[in-house]
């Protein structure tokens, strides 16, 4: 079982935190709880770096103490030790914090999660792009399809029970460097768009970047797409949905 069922912006959880805890944490109590009366052993969960909040010392490791900044990284801590506790009673998880993923598919309706598809958006639709904090923040992104493919590889692999992985490229990218990719990629002159800044919101972390090492050596997974290649592709991709 892939268990990706959660509210995933931090913003919302401190507008709503009651409705975090009970998305994230609650749900994924409560999915345990039923994996474990139907004999569902194999659990997969979608965890996230949120869990280390701005961590001292980068890149952060899977060791490194969790300190989130969000009721949401809270929610999803909760959430892997959730699954954790479960393991007497015969539950296998595995929790992947995953970092900033983007690609085809994301909901680009909504305009409270995730960084580069709200720029996106917000540069589709020929408007001023609205950025929420400095643009010196910086963050890991990660494509869906190696998202996939590391999903893919430990689904069936018993070296991955009960353990806990990150899921980045390893690369940072701050907000400036993302704006100038996503605005020529969409045939734009980065050096005219125009871009607003505003107050940064509650819970949003300065800048992370993910150590992988634990899971690209038990698995000799590696991230196969670049920052630029990728927005490319979302690009193209959501071209081809305004079309249809």
């Amino acid at each position: 079982m892939l268990h990706l069922a959660a509210q995933t912006s931090a913003r919302v959880s401190h507008e709503e935190p009651e409705r975090d805890l009970n998305t994230n944490a609650l749900g994924t109590l409560l999915l345990a709880r039923w994996c474990v009366n139907n004999n569902a052993q194999r659990v997969l969960y979608g965890s996230s770096m949120g869990v280390y909040g701005n961590p001292e010392t980068l890149p952060v490791k899977e060791t490194d103490m969790p300190a989130p900044v969000s009721f949401y990284g809270v929610s999803k801590l909760a959430g892997e030790q959730y699954l954790q506790l479960h393991m007497p009673f015969g539950l296998q998880p595995t929790s992947f914090r995953m970092f900033n993923v983007y690609g085809p598919g994301q909901d680009m309706a909504n305009m409270k999660q995730g960084m580069l598809s709200v720029y996106l958006a917000y540069i589709h639709a020929g408007i001023p792009v609205q950025v929420t904090g400095s643009f010196d923040r910086f963050r890991d992104f990660i494509y869906i399809d190696d998202i996939v493919d590391a999903f893919l590889l430990a689904l069936h692999d018993k070296r991955s029970y009960g353990e806990v992985y990150n899921l980045g490229c390893g690369v940072t990218h701050n907000v400036r460097e993302v704006l100038d990719i996503l605005i020529a990629a969409c045939g734009h002159d980065p050096r005219t768009y125009p871009v607003q800044q505003l107050a940064a919101h509650p819970g949003d972390t300065f800048g992370i970047c993910s150590d992988s090492k634990k899971f690209r050596s038990a698995f000799g997974w590696t991230p196969k797409l670049t920052l630029r290649d990728g927005i490319e592709r979302m690009a193209g991709w959501l071209r081809e949905e305004v079309r249809r």
